[in-house]
């Protein structure tokens, strides 16, 4: 961000041609002079020779000539702050000064406005007083004639700066995309300054994490200095493709930013840029493991450092060196180089630098093979982390006491004014203190009034909240607690038919049973996904895919759900075309099942042509819209908002389980709610059915997509028969039903309770199990990383990895866990046999009994 920062600043000064002394509007540039042409020559020397082009300027500044017009003093003094600012040099705020005193003289507001837009930038660069930067260019906007975008754009762009700085995202966007608006001229210098402030925003949302828009606005900066042909902006633009790509996981298209950046900054002399280019390639070849690239092109990056570099700088290149040693075998030099790094930072109190250092050298012990030195790193990180944590939020409480104490003044500044104006009214007329007094008076219990208004407002949303959530679990518990009483009947009743002997009459108890517990099941895992969406344990995972294929398995996978109802599923999608969208692939079929299940839930068999749902897509200019349309009872006008609420049913007054139990529309509700720029909209009348339209953003024409996940065929006794399972369990009833299940399905295992129990067991096993089978939280904070560390470690090979959890949280698949795949309690026995089966690739012989 610094270097866009300083592009910006640099193009502040060719903004100052825009006007005159006396403020002339944009569209007409005024007629060069001499002291026109002495600045340009100063600008461009102050590319090679600051120190230079600062005593010229400032000798031009002493010694003005007798013929100078205004807006050669306006442009000097511009000029003047802009190098001192850029220089971080005190001596800015007197010029500042000066500038707004020769504004309020000359009566040129746009002076006055540029000299509050510098001591807005001063404020935050040299002083880190963010919040009153922000306040300081709010009361110059409000100034503002906008007679002059590029002044009113340049505010912005400060505003912009000072919010990123305090950490305030959505403003800072906000501020750079109204400068991107005001950049509406067609001189060369507004059109740098468009793709200036478009790189700004890319890199705004680099540091929002939302990668494919900053690429997308890095693009279309690249399009206006491709055709400008600015050289110096190319190569800017392309390091930060470079990073982006880097960060979405493109090394090719990375590698190749990198190199176009690198040539144009040999091209244009930008040695900074080289430098930077250079230790990039250098970390992009450590990551892929070419440890003498890595070597070379860092030690290239070094000689490129000016003779005095600044620390940061020459500990980014070591760091990286030592890190190419150790991939290359010189472990305790490249710890050593590494170390040193690590010091620097520590001392510059570079917390970024230090975590993403101390990342690297965890890896490359690791890959190095000395792994109790990797350990140490990651505690070593661990406890950083938490440092820099707890750090922020002293930061982030600094901040929040420092903004109630300029409040606090600005109050007090204004009851002194108040004060004084009260004390001069009292020499006048005594009668008049009399009446203010009584205002005053009547104002604070105005003021007292609303607090305790808002106080109150506030207790009461909490009250509200607090019953909701009362409310929800005891619907939830009423509704898990019918098919539990079901199944306690049907057991005990199947319990006696086979005391009796009647074993037919057993198993058909025994079927219900399990239709209960089904039951059970879908309402309990429906009340788990609602409860985790709410909470914010789910996460969206963004990836591009065909909507037609989505919604072609969803109509498929709803078909049995169908058929016995009597309800006509029609599809309707467009003949040609391509429906490729990005979503989250899996919380999008999801959204569309629950509506499907709805609609075919509720459509009348009794219609004439009977009960149909028609399911259709539609494709717009910039997103998708699939219609799923019923003709059953409808929802009146008055409930199609309590419709998303959880448990909420319309005509459903029994709590028919065939009808569900009212919460897949708040799933819908709260799924699409996490999934940005989709869109659900609900028509209906009663008696005549419904239509729900979801609306789904297209994919860009870059994105590739993703691969969809093979279905798993039905499992049979003779495909996981013979198969031999480690299984880790700790909790005992979960451990002995599915020992229970391996045995019927005459699977081998051996089960342990923990990890210490396995550690045990594993050096007297005669055969190399086929499957990990473990639960993710283990005794003593152990988990299943854990476990699969010590098979590895035990056998020498990765062995295929079953993960079930309970966790409320995602688990995150790196690491040990890389190639796992995890379960969600509570798993069906068909699925956890059709996983079991999947992982292992292949069926087992045939044995004559199963054992544990």
């Amino acid at each position: 961000m610094s270097v866009l920062r300083s592009l910006f600043l640099r193009g502040v000064w060719l903004s100052c041609v825009a006007f005159s002394g006396a403020g002339t509007a944009q569209a007409a540039e005024p007629p060069e002079t001499p002291v026109h042409a002495e600045l340009m020559r100063i600008h461009g020397l102050f590319q090679t020779d600051r120190q230079a082009a600062l005593a010229q300027l400032q000798a031009l500044h002493d010694h003005m000539p007798a013929s100078s017009t205004l807006d050669d003093r306006s442009k000097t003094l511009n000029t003047l702050v802009n190098f001192y600012i850029e220089a971080h040099d005190e001596r800015a705020r007197r010029y500042i000064d000066e500038l707004a005193a020769f504004g309020a003289r000359e009566h040129d507001l746009q002076s006055e406005l540029w000299a509050q837009n510098y001591r807005a930038r001063v404020l935050s660069l040299f002083d880190s007083r963010q919040v009153e930067c922000v306040q300081l260019i709010e009361v110059a906007l409000a100034r503002d004639d906008g007679a002059v975008h590029r002044t009113s754009a340049a505010m912005h762009d400060t505003a912009a700066m000072c919010s990123e700085q305090q950490g305030d995202m959505k403003s800072a966007l906000r501020h750079q995309t109204a400068a991107l608006g005001l950049l509406d001229g067609r001189s060369r210098t507004d059109v740098l300054h468009r793709a200036i402030a478009l790189n700004n925003i890319s890199t705004l949302y680099t540091q929002m994490g939302d990668y494919r828009q900053a690429l997308d606005y890095n693009l279309q900066a690249q399009a206006i200095v491709d055709a400008q042909h600015a050289q110096a902006m190319q190569g800017t633009l392309a390091a930060g493709r470079c990073d982006l790509y880097d960060a979405l996981a493109q090394p090719e298209r990375s590698e190749r930013a990198c190199q176009q950046a690198l040539s144009l900054a040999r091209l244009v002399g930008d040695k900074q840029l080289e430098e930077r280019m250079q230790l990039r390639r250098s970390q992009n070849a450590w990551k892929a493991g070419r440890y003498a690239d890595c070597l070379r092109l860092a030690e290239g990056a070094l000689a490129l450092l000016p003779p005095n570099p600044g620390a940061g700088d020459s500990a980014d290149v070591r760091a990286n060196i030592g890190l190419c040693h150790i991939g290359l075998g010189a472990v305790r030099q490249g710890e050593g180089e590494v170390r040193a790094a690590l010091a620097v930072y520590r001392a510059g109190k570079n917390d970024e630098a230090l975590i993403d250092t101390l990342d690297s050298l965890a890896k490359a012990y690791e890959r190095a093979g000395q792994f109790r030195d990797a350990y140490a790193t990651v505690r070593e990180l661990g406890t950083l982390k938490d440092d820099v944590a707890a750090h922020a939020l002293d930061r982030a409480t600094l901040k929040i006491r420092s903004e109630f104490e300029f409040t606090a003044r600005q109050k007090e500044i204004a009851a002194l004014r108040e004060k004084t104006q009260l004390q001069q009214a009292e020499l006048k007329n005594e009668k008049l203190e009399l009446a203010l007094g009584v205002v005053v008076a009547l104002l604070v219990a105005v003021v007292g009034f609303f607090k305790f208004r808002d106080k109150e407002r506030s207790r009461r949303r909490a009250l509200h909240e607090n019953h909701k959530k009362s409310q929800f679990v005891a619907e939830a518990a009423h509704d898990l607690r019918q098919p539990m009483q079901a199944i306690g009947n049907l057991l005990g009743a199947a319990s006696h038919a086979l005391d009796r002997g009647d074993v037919a009459r057993g198993r058909e108890l025994l079927d219900t049973t399990q239709k209960a517990t089904n039951a059970m099941r879908s309402s309990f895992n429906a009340v788990l996904e609602l409860s985790r969406l709410e909470c914010g344990a789910i996460v969206a995972e963004y990836g591009s895919f065909d909507l037609g294929e989505l919604v072609a398995e969803t109509v498929l996978a709803l078909r049995p759900l169908s058929e016995p109802r009597q309800v006509t599923i029609r599809l309707r999608m467009p003949a040609e075309g391509s429906l490729a969208v990005r979503s989250d692939r899996q919380m999008l079929g999801r959204v569309l099942a629950n509506l499907l299940s709805n609609a075919i839930k509720y459509s009348d068999p009794a219609r004439p042509g009977g009960a149909v749902v028609v399911v259709g897509v539609v494709r717009l200019r910039h997103h998708c819209r699939v219609d799923i349309v019923d003709n059953g009872v409808g929802i009146p006008d008055a409930l199609q908002k309590q419709v998303f609420k959880p448990f909420f049913q319309v005509d459903n007054p029994g709590r028919d389980r065939n009808r569900g139990i009212g919460l897949g529309l708040s799933i819908v509700a709260s799924s699409l709610a996490l999934l940005e720029r989709h869109a659900l909209k609900l028509r209906s009348r009663a008696g005549v059915g419904s239509r729900f339209s979801v609306s789904v953003p297209r994919a860009c024409a870059g994105d590739v997509a993703a691969p969809v996940a093979a279905t798993v065929a039905p499992t049979d006794a003779a495909d996981v028969a013979g198969l031999y399972v480690l299984y880790v369990e700790d909790d005992g009833l979960v451990r002995q039903s599915t020992e229970v299940l391996l045995r019927e399905y005459r699977v081998l295992y051996e089960s342990v309770e923990s990890l210490a129990a396995l550690e045990a067991l594993l050096p007297g096993l005669e055969r190399m199990p086929d499957l990990v089978l473990t639960d993710y939280s283990l005794p003593g904070g152990r988990t299943a990383r854990d476990v699969v560390r010590v098979v590895t470690r035990e056998f020498d090979r990765a062995l295929p990895v079953v993960v079930l959890t309970g966790e409320s949280a995602r688990v995150a698949l790196t690491d040990e866990l890389e190639h796992a795949t995890v379960l969600r309690k509570p798993v069906c026995a068909a699925a956890l046999l059709a996983t079991i089966r999947a992982a292992c690739g292949s069926t087992a012989v045939d044995l004559p009994s199963a054992g544990g």
